[in-house]
């Protein structure tokens, strides 16, 4: 009987052992996890980012900049920090139109988005994820309307 519990206490003293080994492992395993799923959803948003600033553009009735602010709104409301946020819009058609509300209709406009890594992370640490970019791009086609031109004259045989 003697010798039964003296061996379940060396198993306890085993099973701490082991614990102590695994446990770090596993919370580092775990916050990797965290840390690419926090990555993927940031560059979701980014993406989204992006797809409602070609969107903005596609109207022709936003300038650059309110497409700019447009898209900088979309990244602060899903919780992010956009002072680094970097946008680009490009009339891919041609580059003396630039701005959306003298483009003509069906200009190609590309909208690049930027945001560095760092102004989203949950942890401090930066052994993964540190310094990377995350990019998101969308190109639309300009659906600014043609002003139509009206004849008042009927015509009369």
């Amino acid at each position: 009987m003697m010798l039964a519990q003296r061996n379940r206490q060396g198993r306890r003293g085993v099973a701490l052992v082991e614990f102590v080994i695994v446990f770090p492992i596993l919370i580092l395993l775990l916050i990797g996890v965290w840390e690419v799923g926090r990555l993927i959803q940031v560059q979701q948003t980014v993406q989204n980012a992006a797809r409602e600033g070609g969107r903005q553009t596609s109207t022709g009735k936003s300038t650059q900049a309110q497409v700019i602010q447009a898209v900088k709104n979309y990244i602060t409301q899903a919780g992010f920090n956009s002072a680094n946020v970097n946008v680009t819009i490009t009339n891919l058609t041609s580059s003396s139109r630039s701005d959306p509300t003298q483009a003509n209709q069906l200009d190609r406009f590309q909208v690049v988005v930027t945001m560095p890594f760092n102004d989203a992370r949950m942890i401090a640490q930066t052994w993964f994820t540190g310094g990377r970019t995350i990019y998101g791009r969308a190109t639309w086609l300009s659906m600014r309307d043609i002003p139509l031109a009206i004849n008042s004259v009927v015509p009369v045989e």
